[in-house]
């Protein structure tokens, strides 16, 4: 272990804390009647002293050349004393040996704080103190136990980048940075707390005598401000690093179950560290800088959604330990990027697991915006405990329906920023009560789930609205209309379809609200082609008005997709819509799931891309951009013979040059995988024929030139994509990095054409100046050039900062090796290797 984490020797606050143990292990050698400790600051005796006529004996505590303490004891016999006065001073250092042994027992070596057993066994012995004084408050005196001394709080700091940065950086630098952070939280603690390393990178603070959350809470900011503070040198990449620290409380018995209090204190010490723990982990998820949760707010707004399940169910992180019940509803928020919440919906619990529910989506504010992972929930007001609110009330911060996380730098009650749409009590969304026939969003999708069970085909569709123009200045951040707007658009449907709409639970439409800014219609025994011009003869006319509609519809059968399924579906036709020039209304067919398709891998979900790439081609044999995309999908799993009989495929149906051009790369690229070069360099002078702007198909024949020794050839191809780099910069299409000076100067290096690669290292760098390749070859010809080593250490520093490979170490280690600088050559060698 490194010497700056050895914490094993004694301390005078240690001999103060453990001072019965030294005065039994000192009984066993001297007899005496009593022992006190003294810390003189002037004259130390070096060997003990005995006062025959007061029977008193001053023994000096000392460790090394330092004096800890003096021991005096009481009531010695004077005789046997004097004896044992040669032998005194090696009983005095067997002593302190054992102490110290003890003390190693108790402390963790990295950090120097109690260890988790002896936190347990604390947390226990207070838990014990707060049930007795709960039994019989007269217990403690004649006046009864103090208010404050009933509870007792538990604060879990977490170190939430931890594992990150033993990946990155080491173990050994991590276990430094943990030790100076977990010094930052010793200074200036209260001496009643009790500090203790909980875990891999946790450390947590006991408090035995809590006056409730508020003290938790200021506790957990004044020791994450310290600790946020400590910051760390790697000596490799010379890069400041910093802890990422977030904090969870928890109060007992307060956060506490009743049958819980039945068990015994062995294990309510452990559940109650699992409250403590649960809330740091919500923190952690928050994203959020030092962000603080109470595990009494968790229900309230720590959960988030994990997972949307689809079918109208999404997957949050509430569960029974949470103390989240069925039933309980909650509004859903996004954190936009100005920093203000909008609105997304309101969901409801109806499956709580140990650590996680299962909800079903109640309303929606944009139905072309479904609930997604990393948005966060918010009890709905009439959910709150009232116990809950008064303590809060007696801390100061009256509950709101839209509470900021709890975090050092949130906004005040009266500060705090309006949600940018939304309401404040009831329901999350509200509904406009005015329209005559259409149903709520709730009754909707329960007659609806009725209505399609009975029927064996109809068509289900979406219509969205937006208030105000594409070019209006109003229209933006504003997707949900107000009732008028809805009535307007129902009115016109009225006028297209009839009057169908008078009695949505007994005629042939059913009609009702989805969100808050769509209204949904289900046709029974209706097929999808023929209501398609009517919607899209409805969407212009909205369109003419102002309003910008769009419409999706979903026809059953479709496929293999169930009834339950056709929502999804129609979600799917409503995004394909949305991106169709006027009149905006589309049918989920092959286009709308190579759409959905397509957003799935873009998300990297590439089996969910998969299986709806088939889907479309299924709908549409036809359909060259799912084939395509399906081989894309293939050889990013690396199954490439899939692939590349993808791409033939395509090819092979394919008429329009562009989609040629790009699936004759695709195909070339697989080759190259394959090692079928030959293959390869066809289908990408192919592709040139069909698109002779195509720059990567320039750059991947240079590739194989360069590769097969023809430097001069590939040098032409890297020059004409060079050229085409140029073009686009100059329309403005480009902002990337370089890739064909970068080529080329790798090219004029294995030429020893060292002046023109650095020159052209250099262009590349001023397009982009965190090009981390071209900052790396630079380096490589600074060495191979025997010139200062020093810039070559610089430019390999940048570039493993900016990515961090083993070809990037291997270069930095040889540039201190340049320097003499063996050690730190090492510690970038071993940087090589995985950890």
């Amino acid at each position: 272990m490194n010497a700056e984490l050895a914490t094993s020797s004694l301390t005078r606050g240690d001999l103060m804390e453990m001072d019965a143990q030294l005065f039994a292990l000192l009984r066993r050698f001297i007899s005496c009647t009593g022992c006190a400790l003294y810390f003189p600051t002037e004259n130390p005796a070096r060997q003990p002293e005995l006062l025959a006529a007061e029977r008193r004996l001053l023994l000096p505590l000392w460790r090394g050349e330092s004096l800890l303490a003096v021991a005096m004891l009481h009531g010695v016999r004077v005789r046997e004393t004097r004896q044992a006065l040669p032998l005194l001073p090696a009983v005095a250092d067997t002593c302190l040996d054992l102490l110290e042994r003890a003390r190693a027992g108790r402390m963790d070596a990295v950090t120097g704080l109690a260890t988790e057993n002896v936190l347990y066994a604390r947390m226990e012995e207070e838990a014990a103190r707060v049930r007795n004084q709960l039994a019989d408050p007269a217990a403690g005196g004649a006046q009864g136990a103090s208010l404050h001394r009933l509870c007792m709080g538990l604060v879990l700091l977490r170190m939430s980048n931890g594992k990150e940065l033993a990946e990155t950086y080491g173990y050994a630098f991590t276990d430094s940075l943990l030790h100076r952070v977990a010094e930052a939280l010793r200074a200036e603690l209260p001496a009643t707390v009790m500090a203790a390393r909980v875990g891999r990178f946790g450390m947590a603070l006991l408090m035995p005598s809590s006056s409730g959350r508020k003290a938790c809470h200021k506790l957990a900011q004044s020791v994450l401000k310290r600790m946020a503070a400590v910051e760390q040198v790697c000596r490799v990449t010379r890069r400041t690093v910093r802890p990422r620290l977030c904090a969870g409380h928890a109060l007992y018995p307060q956060d506490m179950e009743g049958p819980e209090f039945a068990l015994s204190m062995y294990e309510q010490a452990r559940r109650f560290m699992e409250r403590a723990r649960l809330a740091a982990r919500e923190a952690a998820r928050s994203g959020l800088p030092q962000c603080i949760m109470p595990f009494a707010r968790i229900l309230q707004e720590g959960g988030v959604i994990l997972e949307n399940l689809g079918m109208g169910r999404v997957r949050v992180s509430l569960g029974l330990r949470a103390k989240a019940r069925e039933g309980q509803r909650f509004a859903v928020w996004e954190d936009e990027a100005t920093g203000a919440r909008r609105l997304r919906g309101e969901i409801v619990l109806l499956q709580v697991r140990e650590q996680e529910s299962v909800a079903e989506i109640l309303q929606l504010t944009d139905a072309a915006r479904p609930l997604a992972a990393g948005q966060r929930l918010a009890l709905l007001e009439e959910q709150r405990d009232g116990n809950e609110e008064g303590i809060l009330r007696e801390e100061g911060r009256v509950p709101r329906e839209n509470a900021a996380m709890e975090r050092p730098d949130a906004p005040s009650a009266s500060g705090g920023e309006a949600p940018a749409s939304g309401t404040a009590s009831g329901s999350a969304v509200t509904a406009c009560p005015s329209l005559h026939g259409f149903h709520g969003h709730g009754d909707f999708m329960r007659l609806l789930r009725q209505r399609s069970d009975q029927a064996n085909q109809f068509v289900l569709a979406l219509l969205r609205l937006e208030q105000g123009g594409a070019e209006s200045p109003e229209a933006a951040g504003r997707p949900v209309p107000d009732c008028a707007v809805l009535e307007q658009a129902a009115g016109k449907w009225r006028k297209a379809f009839g009057d169908a709409a008078s009695d949505g639970a007994s005629g042939e439409i059913l009609c009702g609200l989805y969100g808050g800014n769509s209204l949904m219609f289900f046709h029974a025994a209706q097929e999808g082609e023929g209501l398609l011009p009517r919607y899209a003869e409805l969407c212009r006319e909205l369109d003419g008005q102002g309003l910008r509609a769009a419409c999706g519809l979903a026809s059953y059968p479709f496929l293999r997709f169930r009834k339950g399924e056709m929502l999804e579906c129609a979600l799917k036709a409503l995004e394909y819509a949305m991106l169709l020039p006027g009149p905006r209304a589309g049918l989920c067919n092959s286009l709308a799931l190579n759409i959905s398709a397509d957003r799935r891998y873009s998300l990297g979900d590439i089996f969910g891309a998969v299986d709806e790439y088939k889907l479309a081609l299924l709908a549409d044999d036809g359909n060259v951009l799912a084939r395509n995309s399906l081989g894309v999908c293939m050889a990013a799993l690396g199954r490439y013979h899939e692939a590349q009989r993808h791409f033939h495929e395509a090819l092979r149906r394919c008429a329009d040059s562009g989609q040629t051009a790009q699936t004759r790369y695709n195909l070339g690229t697989v080759c190259l995988q394959l090692g079928e070069r030959r293959a390869a360099a066809r289908s990408f002078r192919q592709c040139l024929e069909a698109d002779p702007d195509h720059l990567f198909a320039h750059l991947r024949l240079g590739q194989i030139c360069e590769d097969g020794g023809r430097r001069n050839e590939a040098r032409r191809y890297y020059e004409q994509a060079a050229a085409l780099e140029d073009r686009l910069r100059e329309a403005g299409q480009d902002s990337g990095p370089s890739l064909a000076r970068r080529a080329l100067a790798r090219v004029a290096a294995r030429q020893r054409r060292g002046g023109e690669a650095r020159e052209l290292l250099h262009e590349a760098l001023l397009r982009d100046p965190h090009d981390a390749a071209s900052m790396l070859l630079m380096a490589k010809l600074y060495l191979d050039g025997n010139e200062d080593p020093g810039v070559a250490e610089l430019l390999a520093r940048k570039s493993v900062r900016l990515q961090d490979t083993a070809e990037g170490w291997q270069v930095l280690a040889r540039a201190l090796r340049a320097q003499n600088r063996e050690e730190e050559a090492r510690l970038a060698d071993a940087r090589t290797f995985p950890a």
